[in-house]
């Protein structure tokens, strides 16, 4: 595709890496509940035995909920993104490659650092793996801002990035990580404040917005 100022981009359909993202990150969030594995229990001692093994899994399920939530936020936050554009480049088709390689990496960090919650290197190893998604994310958003009129020439005037927001979920994973150090466990808490910041961060821009008019 011509731009008609000399320069020259690659026409790739948008629509085919949507449908690879989308197909990706649904196969990732599937995937989180095969870690969950069925308790090994002869049918005859169930009733005893049963709700202590369930109990037990809790690492295991607090780790799938908010591995599959952050995953959504995640897939809402790419689909956000590529929406601003018409067309995408090579690079920004390696960007999003990259991402999904984060992605579907997830299950696989959640697996471990649930069945070995108490160890650090496990913990960690999934706090940097959401880390590199984060920002690999950002790293896409940037880039499209960069290089709007090449990948969505219709667009006069974009939208302004929400710094704020953006800035959460990585602000989050390095307080997890500091937390690991401590009790890691409890860092697992720190995405939990993930939905009360947004809510805080879009309550205050609400009302910064009510003054200005």
């Amino acid at each position: 595709m011509n731009t008609g100022n000399g320069s020259f981009i690659e026409r790739i359909g948008k629509s085919r890496l949507e449908s690879l993202s989308d197909g990706i990150f649904a196969f990732a969030m599937t995937l989180l509940v095969i870690s969950l594995a069925v308790p090994d229990i002869p049918r005859e001692k169930a009733p005893e035995a049963l709700p202590e093994a369930l109990g037990s899994m809790y690492p295991e399920f607090m780790l799938f909920v908010i591995s599959f939530f952050i995953l959504s936020g995640f897939w809402v936050s790419h689909h956000h993104i590529l929406e601003q554009v018409r067309y995408v480049d090579s690079i920004l088709v390696r960007i999003n490659i990259l991402l999904l390689f984060f992605i579907v990496f997830i299950p696989f960090t959640t697996s471990i650092s649930g069945d070995y919650s108490n160890v650090l290197e496990a913990v960690l190893f999934f706090h940097f793996n959401l880390l590199a998604a984060s920002l690999t994310l950002i790293a896409m958003r940037w880039y499209i801002n960069r290089n709007l009129p090449l990948l969505a020439p219709e667009i006069d005037s974009p939208a302004k990035p929400d710094i704020e927001k953006t800035i959460v979920m990585p602000a989050m994973i390095l307080l997890a990580i500091g937390v690991s150090f401590i009790d890691t466990g409890g860092s697992m808490w720190c995405y939990a404040l993930i939905p009360v910041v947004l809510f805080a961060i879009g309550h205050l821009q609400k009302r910064k917005n009510m003054n200005k008019d």
